[in-house]
C-alpha cells in the first residue's frame, strides 16, 4: 500500500497553470519567421516604420498618418478623408500594435509553421515591448518583438487543422483563449487550474469511437479514483468529477477533479503500471511494496481500453517521481 506521509511531495510535483493567463496566436507571415522565432526566442509584428516607443496612446494622430504614408492603398490622404471602411482598417492596425505591446509576461502564444503543418507553443518571458537590434535586423525581421520562452516546437496534432481553419483567415494576432483548454492539454498532461485537477488523455484512434469503450474508460477511472480516495481518506466529493471531450477522432479527453489529490495518485499509479515500472523501481520512488489487489481489474480495464483508442503513452511517472522537476506556473 501507498505511504501517504511520502505521497505528499508528489502534489507538489503537478503544474499549475495560471488561469489569468492569455493565450494568442501570433502569426509568422506564412511561415518566413518561424525558424527565426523559435531560434532566437521571440515572437514580433509588422509595420516597421513603427517603433515600439511609438505605440501610445497619445500617439493615436501619429500612429494613424504613419500607417496611411506608408500603406499604398491609403493614397497618402489625410485620414479625415477617407471612407469609414479604411478608417476602420487603420484602427485594426493600430489595435494590433497595441495588443501586442500589452502581452503579458507569462501569456502564452502559438505560432504555425510555413503550411501551418505544425506549430510551437511559448510563454511571454518579458514584461515590456522592445526594439530589435540592428544586427538582429541585418538579414531582416520585425522591429517590435517580444521575449518567448518556448515550452513546445514543431507539434503536429489533428485538433490543430480545424483550430487552423478557424484562425486562417484571422488578424495578425488574436485572442485563443476560448481554446485554452486545448493548449493546456498539449502543454501537460496533468494539471492544476483554479483548484481543480485535470488529466488530459490524448486519443490518436483516426476510426469512430467505440461508445462502449468511452463508458468503460470513465467507469474504470472513476472506479480506480474512488478507491484511492478511500484508501487514503482524502475525502473528496469523488461524485463530482467531470469530463470535457474534443473527439475529432483524433481528439482528447479531459477528466476534472476540484483538489484533485486522488486523481493525481490515480494518474501516477495508472502511468506507472502502463509505462512497466519495475517493483525496485517503485519501492525506490514511491516507498511500496506492491500494487493493492483492488487496484488490477481497473488498471487492466484501462490499459486494454487505452490500447483501442490508442491513447499516446504518458510521462506522468517520471514527471511526478523526479525530484529534478519544479512546479511550473
Amino acid at each position: 500500500m501507498l505511504n501517504l506521509k511520502n505521497t505528499n511531495p508528489i502534489f507538489d510535483q503537478v503544474a499549475e497553470i495560471n488561469s489569468q493567463k492569455e493565450y494568442w496566436y501570433v502569426r509568422t507571415d506564412g511561415g518566413d519567421h518561424y525558424t527565426d522565432f523559435i531560434r532566437k526566442g521571440y515572437v514580433g509584428i509588422n509595420w516597421n516604420f513603427i517603433s515600439a516607443e511609438d505605440i501610445r496612446e497619445e500617439n493615436l494622430k501619429y500612429l494613424r498618418k504613419s500607417v496611411i504614408t506608408n500603406s499604398y492603398k491609403y493614397r497618402n490622404v489625410p485620414y479625415d478623408k477617407l471612407s469609414s471602411g479604411e478608417k476602420s482598417s487603420i484602427t485594426k492596425t493600430i489595435n494590433k500594435l497595441f495588443t501586442f505591446k500589452n502581452l503579458k509576461k507569462g501569456d502564452v502564444v502559438l505560432i504555425p509553421s510555413e503550411d501551418a503543418d505544425y506549430f510551437s507553443i511559448g510563454e511571454i518571458a518579458d514584461d515590456e515591448i522592445y526594439n530589435a537590434s540592428r544586427s538582429d535586423l541585418s538579414t531582416g525581421g520585425f522591429l517590435k518583438r517580444r521575449k518567448v520562452n518556448w515550452l513546445k516546437t514543431s507539434v503536429k496534432h489533428h485538433y490543430y487543422n480545424s483550430l487552423f481553419y478557424l484562425l486562417k483567415h484571422s488578424h495578425t494576432i488574436v485572442s485563443i483563449k476560448k481554446h485554452a483548454d486545448f493548449i493546456d492539454s498539449l502543454m501537460e498532461e496533468l494539471y492544476i487550474k483554479d483548484g481543480d485537477c485535470f488529466l488530459s488523455l490524448r486519443i490518436n484512434k483516426e476510426s469512430e469511437i467505440s461508445l462502449k469503450d468511452l463508458k468503460d474508460l470513465f467507469d474504470n477511472y472513476l472506479g480506480l479514483i474512488s478507491q484511492v480516495n478511500t484508501d487514503f481518506n482524502f475525502g473528496e466529493k469523488i461524485d463530482t468529477t467531470t469530463v470535457k471531450l474534443s473527439l475529432n477522432s483524433p481528439g482528447f479527453i479531459n477528466i476534472k477533479l476540484p483538489v484533485g489529490k486522488s486523481l493525481i495518485l490515480t494518474s501516477l499509479i495508472v502511468s506507472m503500471f502502463l509505462n512497466g515500472c519495475t517493483d525496485e523501481e517503485i519501492s525506490m520512488k514511491l516507498n511500496r511494496e506492491h500494487i493493492p489487489n483492488e487496484y488490477i481489474p481497473y488498471m487492466d480495464s484501462i490499459q486494454n481500453i487505452r490500447k483501442n483508442l490508442e491513447v499516446e503513452n504518458d510521462s506522468i511517472f517520471n514527471r511526478l517521481t523526479s525530484l529534478e522537476n519544479g512546479n511550473s506556473k
